[in-house]
């Protein structure tokens, strides 16, 4: 017999014992091993941390009645469940480098010996079984001495902890510091306990007690926690730079939150007009109006933005998250480092945390260190859809991640996009992903790509093979494929104060409007502020801006413009602010610019959306592609940029790699896109690449006559140099011509197997939806096949019915 099977033998005849004792009766089925195990996995095994205290009684609770057994008491679990913040406190080494710069180091290495010596005890508590209330009883005891033992390192690390959150770096601040560490203020260790008063009779002393009463304050609030201190014997060398031990594994499901204060939240449901605000500048005078009018919400305001402030701070300077505390912090980032700094180095974590994870630029540095290491585990991506969390947004993406700190030599399973959990069974939908194919994909940050399928992953890596990207940092040195720059012109928050309404011109600035979309004035000329919203491929009027003052969040919102309206050439977008014509703003010599939508999905009808806009304003959901200026022949590089960016080929491989709502330079750089050049070696017949993504460009762009200046840089001019009239618009020929620029682009890309094509489009299943329904059939596939055949044959001139 083995000792397991002996110890689970004397442990339920121990319980079997107290039942008889007590006149109870045991159903021996709840006396199996299972049971039994079940009980000692729970004292011996699992260990849990909470901010709220109210948390960690529930989960008491819940592993007391996961676990219960008639005859046995309740298991104590004090031990190992404890309450605090786990993303906040010290390492003992914290401790001992902090006093040792102050060369007065020796009082803290008692109480890190004394938190080392308590790990014995918290084995004498974990070997007991709780199986009769006198063993119950010896845990408590027994834990009340290991917490005697690591109060003092516990106290301190919390003060020093809290000493940093208070930024205490004046003179006198540090001056004061310094005697305490010195130990001319009283024993630095009982003082952090607060079993010894503070000497004040200084101005040093004074200073000190002032600092200390807030750092205890903070302390109590923030409820820090100092892990080699709340659970002995995890770690096993408390002195060693690196903490050296840890857990097997951990696992959870951190919160999903910003730290930075959010403003229309926070105020939506304390003081709704402002949160209504629709204009970042007039948020903040509002703001102001409070603190003036000393409402108590402006206090309450200020000190809610300085605790989140503070918070953010400490992520970023406390060293404990030197990967995942950059740009807008998120929460569960940081518990995801956390994690991965618990584990032993053959430990695990699997948490389930926001997909960004895997694909946002701040997490970059840290999953590719995972991913291309090959210490991912698994990766699996799920989309809501009201599914699993019926309060979270239908669209957002979440993941199970699972890694650990050593290289294994196995592939890290992955599967993207599952809405439900039998998915993963699937062949096709869960596959295997090495850590050189996340570099080959995602050459500059090494982030996750998201295939949905096999046939995604080979399809995207072929094409891969085939051309480079936008722009390659992987050697150290920016290369680029297209003479462009990435830029956006106005922030819709931080510029606010710089937009005015229609009404605004008109009665503030005094201006009156001098056709094309523009207004004159005394201080200068008035332009439109483009929003994304307004525009869709090849087309910058596809919509106005209204306003609904009932939208909390997105009060503007877009108004299509009907095709019998953009029969008009005179019919331009109507916006909803205007802003000055600042050639600060407008840093480039052409009167038009590429501009992009980033407000998108890889699921929506499609994912990248680009046009040529006319001399204006663009907020930066609307971010621009200046051409560098060396370039001469400025007009037909933006044609072949704006048409590869539109093709069917490109958002089928931008697909896989937009991760949430945004289309980030970071990840348009690492698309795969056709080099200039190519576009005159490619030839179909007697015509090069190059002309009929010109002549194509050339038409689905000039409409209106506020984009005569890129027809104009086209030659599209009669013999007197007068741009000719804009072409009609027309839906059925525009159809056409769009199905025709994606058979050329699926040549480019080298994507010319038919079944391959037909594929492709089929992942844009909105517009085979909408197509259905309005043609009967998927008109512009079926009108691209017949292009790639008429291309392929040397025809780029045929006639193609459909």
């Amino acid at each position: 017999m083995s000792p397991l099977t002996q110890r689970i033998a004397a442990i339920r005849r121990t319980i079997l014992d107290n039942a008889n004792a007590h006149g109870w009766t045991v159903d021996p089925a709840q006396l199996d091993d299972r049971h039994v195990i079940r009980r000692m996995v729970l004292k011996r095994c699992i260990y849990g941390v909470d901010k709220n205290p109210m948390a960690v009684e529930l989960a008491k609770v819940s592993l007391w009645l996961h676990t219960f057994t008639v005859g046995a008491p309740l298991s104590f679990l004090d031990h190992h469940l404890r309450c605090g913040d786990s993303l906040f406190g010290c390492w003992a080494r914290d401790g001992i480098e902090r006093t040792s710069a102050q060369g007065h180091g020796l009082f803290i290495h008692e109480p890190v010996n004394k938190a080392a010596d308590a790990a014995g005890a918290m084995q004498t508590i974990e070997r007991l079984t709780d199986a009769e209330i006198a063993e119950a009883h010896r845990s408590a005891q027994t834990f009340a001495e290991v917490e005697a033992l690591t109060a003092p390192l516990d106290a301190f690390l919390s003060l020093l902890h809290a000493f940093d959150w208070l930024d205490a770096k004046t003179r006198e601040d540090k001056a004061a510091l310094h005697v305490f560490f010195e130990g001319r203020l009283g024993d630095p260790i009982a003082i952090a306990q607060g079993t010894a008063a503070v000497s004040a009779d200084t101005p040093d002393g004074a200073r000190f007690a002032e600092l200390l009463a807030r750092a205890r304050d903070l302390i109590a609030d923030e409820r820090f926690l100092n892990w080699q201190a709340a659970f002995p014997g995890v770690w096993t060398d408390l002195k060693s730079p690196a903490p050296a031990g840890g857990f097997d594994a951990v696992i959870g499901n951190p919160p999903w939150d910003r730290i930075k204060l959010q403003q229309v939240e926070w105020f939506a449901a304390r003081r709704r007009n402002i949160a209504m605000t629709q204009r970042a500048a007039d948020r903040k005078r509002l703001i102001a109006a409070l603190e003036k009018a000393a409402d108590p919400l402006a206090a309450d305001f200020h000190r809610a933005n300085a605790r989140a402030a503070a918070t953010a701070r400490m992520a970023r300077s406390c060293g404990d998250y030197p990967l995942l505390s950059r740009g807008d912090v998120n929460l569960y980032a940081l518990f995801v480092e956390r994690a991965m700094s618990l584990v032993k180095p053959d430990g695990v974590i699997g948490l389930l945390v926001p997909s960004g994870i895997a694909s946002d630029k701040t997490a970059a540095p840290f999953f590719q260190s995972v991913a291309t290491e090959g210490r991912l585990r698994a990766l699996y991506d799920f989309e809501n859809k009201k599914v699993f969390f019926l309060d979270v947004h239908a669209s957002f993406k979440f993941c199970i991640f699972v890694a650990g700190r050593q290289a294994q030599s196995e592939p890290a399973q992955c599967a993207f996009y599952v809405h439900d959990l039998s998915e993963l069974e699937e062949r096709d939908r869960r596959f295997p992903l090495a850590a050189h194919d996340f570099a080959r994909v995602n050459p500059n940050t090494g982030t996750a790509p998201i295939f949905r399928t096999r046939r995604d992953a080979e399809l995207t890596t072929a094409i891969y093979a085939r051309l480079p990207v936008l722009v390659d940092h992987s050697s150290g040195e920016e290369v680029k494929a297209w003479p462009v720059r990435y830029a956006t012109m106005f922030h819709m928050a931080n510029d606010s104060n710089l937009f005015r309404t229609r009404e605004e011109l008109e009665n503030r600035e005094g201006a009156w409007a001098a056709g094309g979309n523009r207004f004159d004035s005394p201080k200068g000329t008035w332009v439109p502020l483009y929003e994304g919203k307004m525009v869709q491929a090849f087309d910058h009027r596809a919509a106005d801006v209204a306003i609904n003052e009932d939208n909390l969040f997105r009060p503007g919102q877009q108004e299509a413009v009907e095709a019998a309206e953009k029969g008009n050439p005179g019919r331009l977008p109507r916006s909803r602010y205007y802003v000055k014509d600042d050639p600060e703003r407008w840093r480039w010599g052409d009167d038009w610019i590429i501009a992009f939508k980033d407000i998108t999905a890889a699921t929506n009808m499609r994912t990248m959306i680009a046009a040529i806009i006319p001399r204006a304003g663009a907020g930066h959901t609307l971010p621009v592609l200046p051409i560098d200026d060396d370039v001469a022949d400025r007009g037909r590089l933006a044609c072949r940029i704006v048409a590869n960016l539109n093709a069917a080929a490109f958002d089928f491989v931008a697909r896989q790699k937009v991760p949430t709502t945004h289309f980030a330079w970071y990840v348009l750089e690492q698309l795969p896109v056709v080099p200039p050049d190519r576009f005159e070696a490619v030839r179909f017949g007697a015509k090069p690449a190059a002309d009929l993504v010109r002549e194509a460009v050339l038409e689905l762009t000039h409409t209106a006559h506020d984009v005569a200046p890129f027809a104009r840089d086209l030659g599209h001019v009669d013999a007197a140099g007068t741009v000719r009239p804009p072409f009609a618009w027309d839906e059925d020929r525009r159809l056409h011509l769009r199905a025709k620029l994606d058979a050329v682009f699926f040549h480019l890309y080298g994507v010319t197997d038919r079944a391959d094509v037909r594929y492709v489009y089929s992942t844009f299943p909105i517009v085979g939806r909408q197509e259905t329904a309005a043609y009967g059939r998927y008109r512009s596939r079926d009108l691209c096949l017949a292009w790639l055949n008429a291309l392929a044959a040397g025809r780029p001139d045929a006639s193609v019915e459909g």
